[in-house]
């Protein structure tokens, strides 16, 4: 049985209500708490205690203070006279204990706890929300201008959704504390002139709720990283999230051990930020030309047959694809390249497909290639959108900066040999048609190129194998 317990709490470090309520819960059920730090709270087994935690506020103090300063330790002896046994810290918190059934409170004057608190949290809670809220919009924006720019990409990937909502709930959770904090400190400043104390408010349900739904979240990604993703996806991922827990985890680890060798504030301070820029700039560059230098090499395609052309390699894909030039022609070629890419989410799923002849082979160039993308839509009111969307990518028709009677245009052609619902095909005003088709179908969309002008055989072919019937 273990004597020790670390957990994460869901709690705001200035609520000293809430933290005091549930310190006092634990030590009933037996676990007494023993340290608190940025790797969790530790508590101690023991037997159940019935006494009373006090939590307060030492403005001055700091989490890269080797010990405790003068004034901290002048302040703990005040307490101990009075009954109240320190126990621990995190920065300027402190966290106090008694058994005493009626004992005399620590904080007596309301103006000066609520000074305390506002000071504290200025140093660490609201400067870490006000970084958060700042991050938090700016990723929102990125994401919002990457969802005007590329809806139908960026709404079948599953990484880009999750990381638009990890980021969209930062921002909800900086808004939730920072406003509960400013509302409860207005309404605490004016108790206090009245000699009034208030409870701090609780924001543990809204911390739960982002926690869960960002592990909710992860665990979709995951599940999509190990079964739809690439290898290369696989291992960029290991080595990113690897890099975030080995980054915490150094850091942290250096700014302890400085503590340990009672470096001042100010010296640790300052080794542990250079630390840390000097660590995540050399990782994520090891991380970044690392992973260009594997796929360059075929390292994520071991199994691929790699060529050079002109100095450089490239990796001789055999994807399996839904559809191929020899589905619709007698072609006999072996130096085909048949590369698949996929994407997958709860709106959308992505396949983009391109076959065609190595670069090495000067002969093969005469074979032709084929090169399609396929639209999954499984939310239907996302189907118009997809539709304008694909087509506004290739139609020139509203674009005045390109002459009328040059444009490119999609124009409407008889679907039904493509068995589908709608189908467009490609042309320039002035030069006429080319052998690029959009075709729309009941739950899908395809944009399909040719090499060749395609039979009516070729079209109920490709109907047949990307139409989903």
């Amino acid at each position: 049985m273990r004597n020790t317990k670390r957990r994460l709490e869901a709690v705001s470090l200035y609520d000293h209500t809430g933290i005091e309520k549930h310190l006092k819960q634990m030590a009933e059920k037996g676990w007494m708490i023993e340290e608190i730090s940025s790797l969790g709270w530790i508590y101690r087994r023991g037997e159940p205690k019935h006494g009373h935690f006090s939590v307060t506020y030492y403005p001055k103090a700091s989490e890269f203070d080797p010990e405790p300063t003068e004034g901290q330790r002048m302040y703990q002896e005040f307490t101990a006279h009075s009954g109240w046994q320190f126990i621990c810290s995190s920065a300027q918190m402190q966290v106090f204990y008694t058994e005493q059934e009626d004992p005399t409170p620590i904080e007596t004057d309301p103006v000066t706890q609520v000074e305390n608190i506002h000071k504290a949290a200025k140093k660490n809670h609201l400067l870490a929300y006000f970084l958060y809220l700042a991050i938090g919009v700016l990723n929102g924006v990125l994401f919002v201008s990457r969802l005007l720019g590329d809806p139908v990409g960026t709404l079948a990937s599953y990484s880009q959704l999750f990381t638009g909502v990890v980021w969209s709930l930062l921002l909800l959770l900086s808004l939730s504390e920072l406003t509960k904090y400013f509302l409860w400190y207005r309404k605490a400043k004016k108790a206090a002139e009245r000699g009034e104390f208030t409870d701090t408010p609780n924001n543990k349900r809204m911390q739960m709720f982002i926690l869960w739904t960002v592990v909710l979240c992860f665990a979709y990604w995951i599940i999509n990283v190990m079964t739809v993703g690439s290898v290369m996806t696989r291992w960029v991922s290991i080595l990113v999230y690897g890099y975030i827990i080995a980054l915490f985890l150094m850091v942290n680890g250096v700014k302890q051990l400085l503590k340990r060798r009672k470096v001042s504030k100010g010296t640790n301070l300052t080794i542990t930020l250079i630390v840390d820029f000097v660590l995540a700039f050399a990782m994520m560059g090891a991380i970044t030309f690392g992973t260009l230098w594997a796929s360059r090499n075929g390292f994520f395609d071991r199994d691929a047959e790699t060529y050079e052309y002109h100095g450089s390699t490239f990796i001789h894909y055999q994807d399996q694809l839904p559809l191929t030039v020899e589905d619709m022609l007698n072609v006999e070629y072996d130096g085909y390249v048949r590369q698949r890419r996929s994407e997958e989410s709860l709106f959308l799923g992505m396949l983009e497909a391109n076959q065609w002849s190595r670069f090495d082979d000067e002969e093969g160039r005469i074979h032709p290639g084929l090169d399609y993308t396929v639209a999954l839509i499984k939310a239907p009111f996302l189907y118009e959108m997809c539709k304008e969307r694909l087509i506004g990518e290739k139609d020139e028709s509203a674009d005045s900066s390109v002459p009328e009677g040059f444009k490119r245009v999609y124009r409407s052609i008889d679907p039904a040999p493509w068995g589908a619902v709608e189908a467009y095909q490609l042309a320039y005003q002035d030069t006429g048609a080319l052998e690029r088709y959009l075709l729309c179908y009941e739950d899908r969309i395809v944009e399909i190129s040719f090499d060749w002008e395609p039979t009516e055989q070729h079209k109920a072919i490709v109907g047949e194998k990307l139409g989903g019937r």
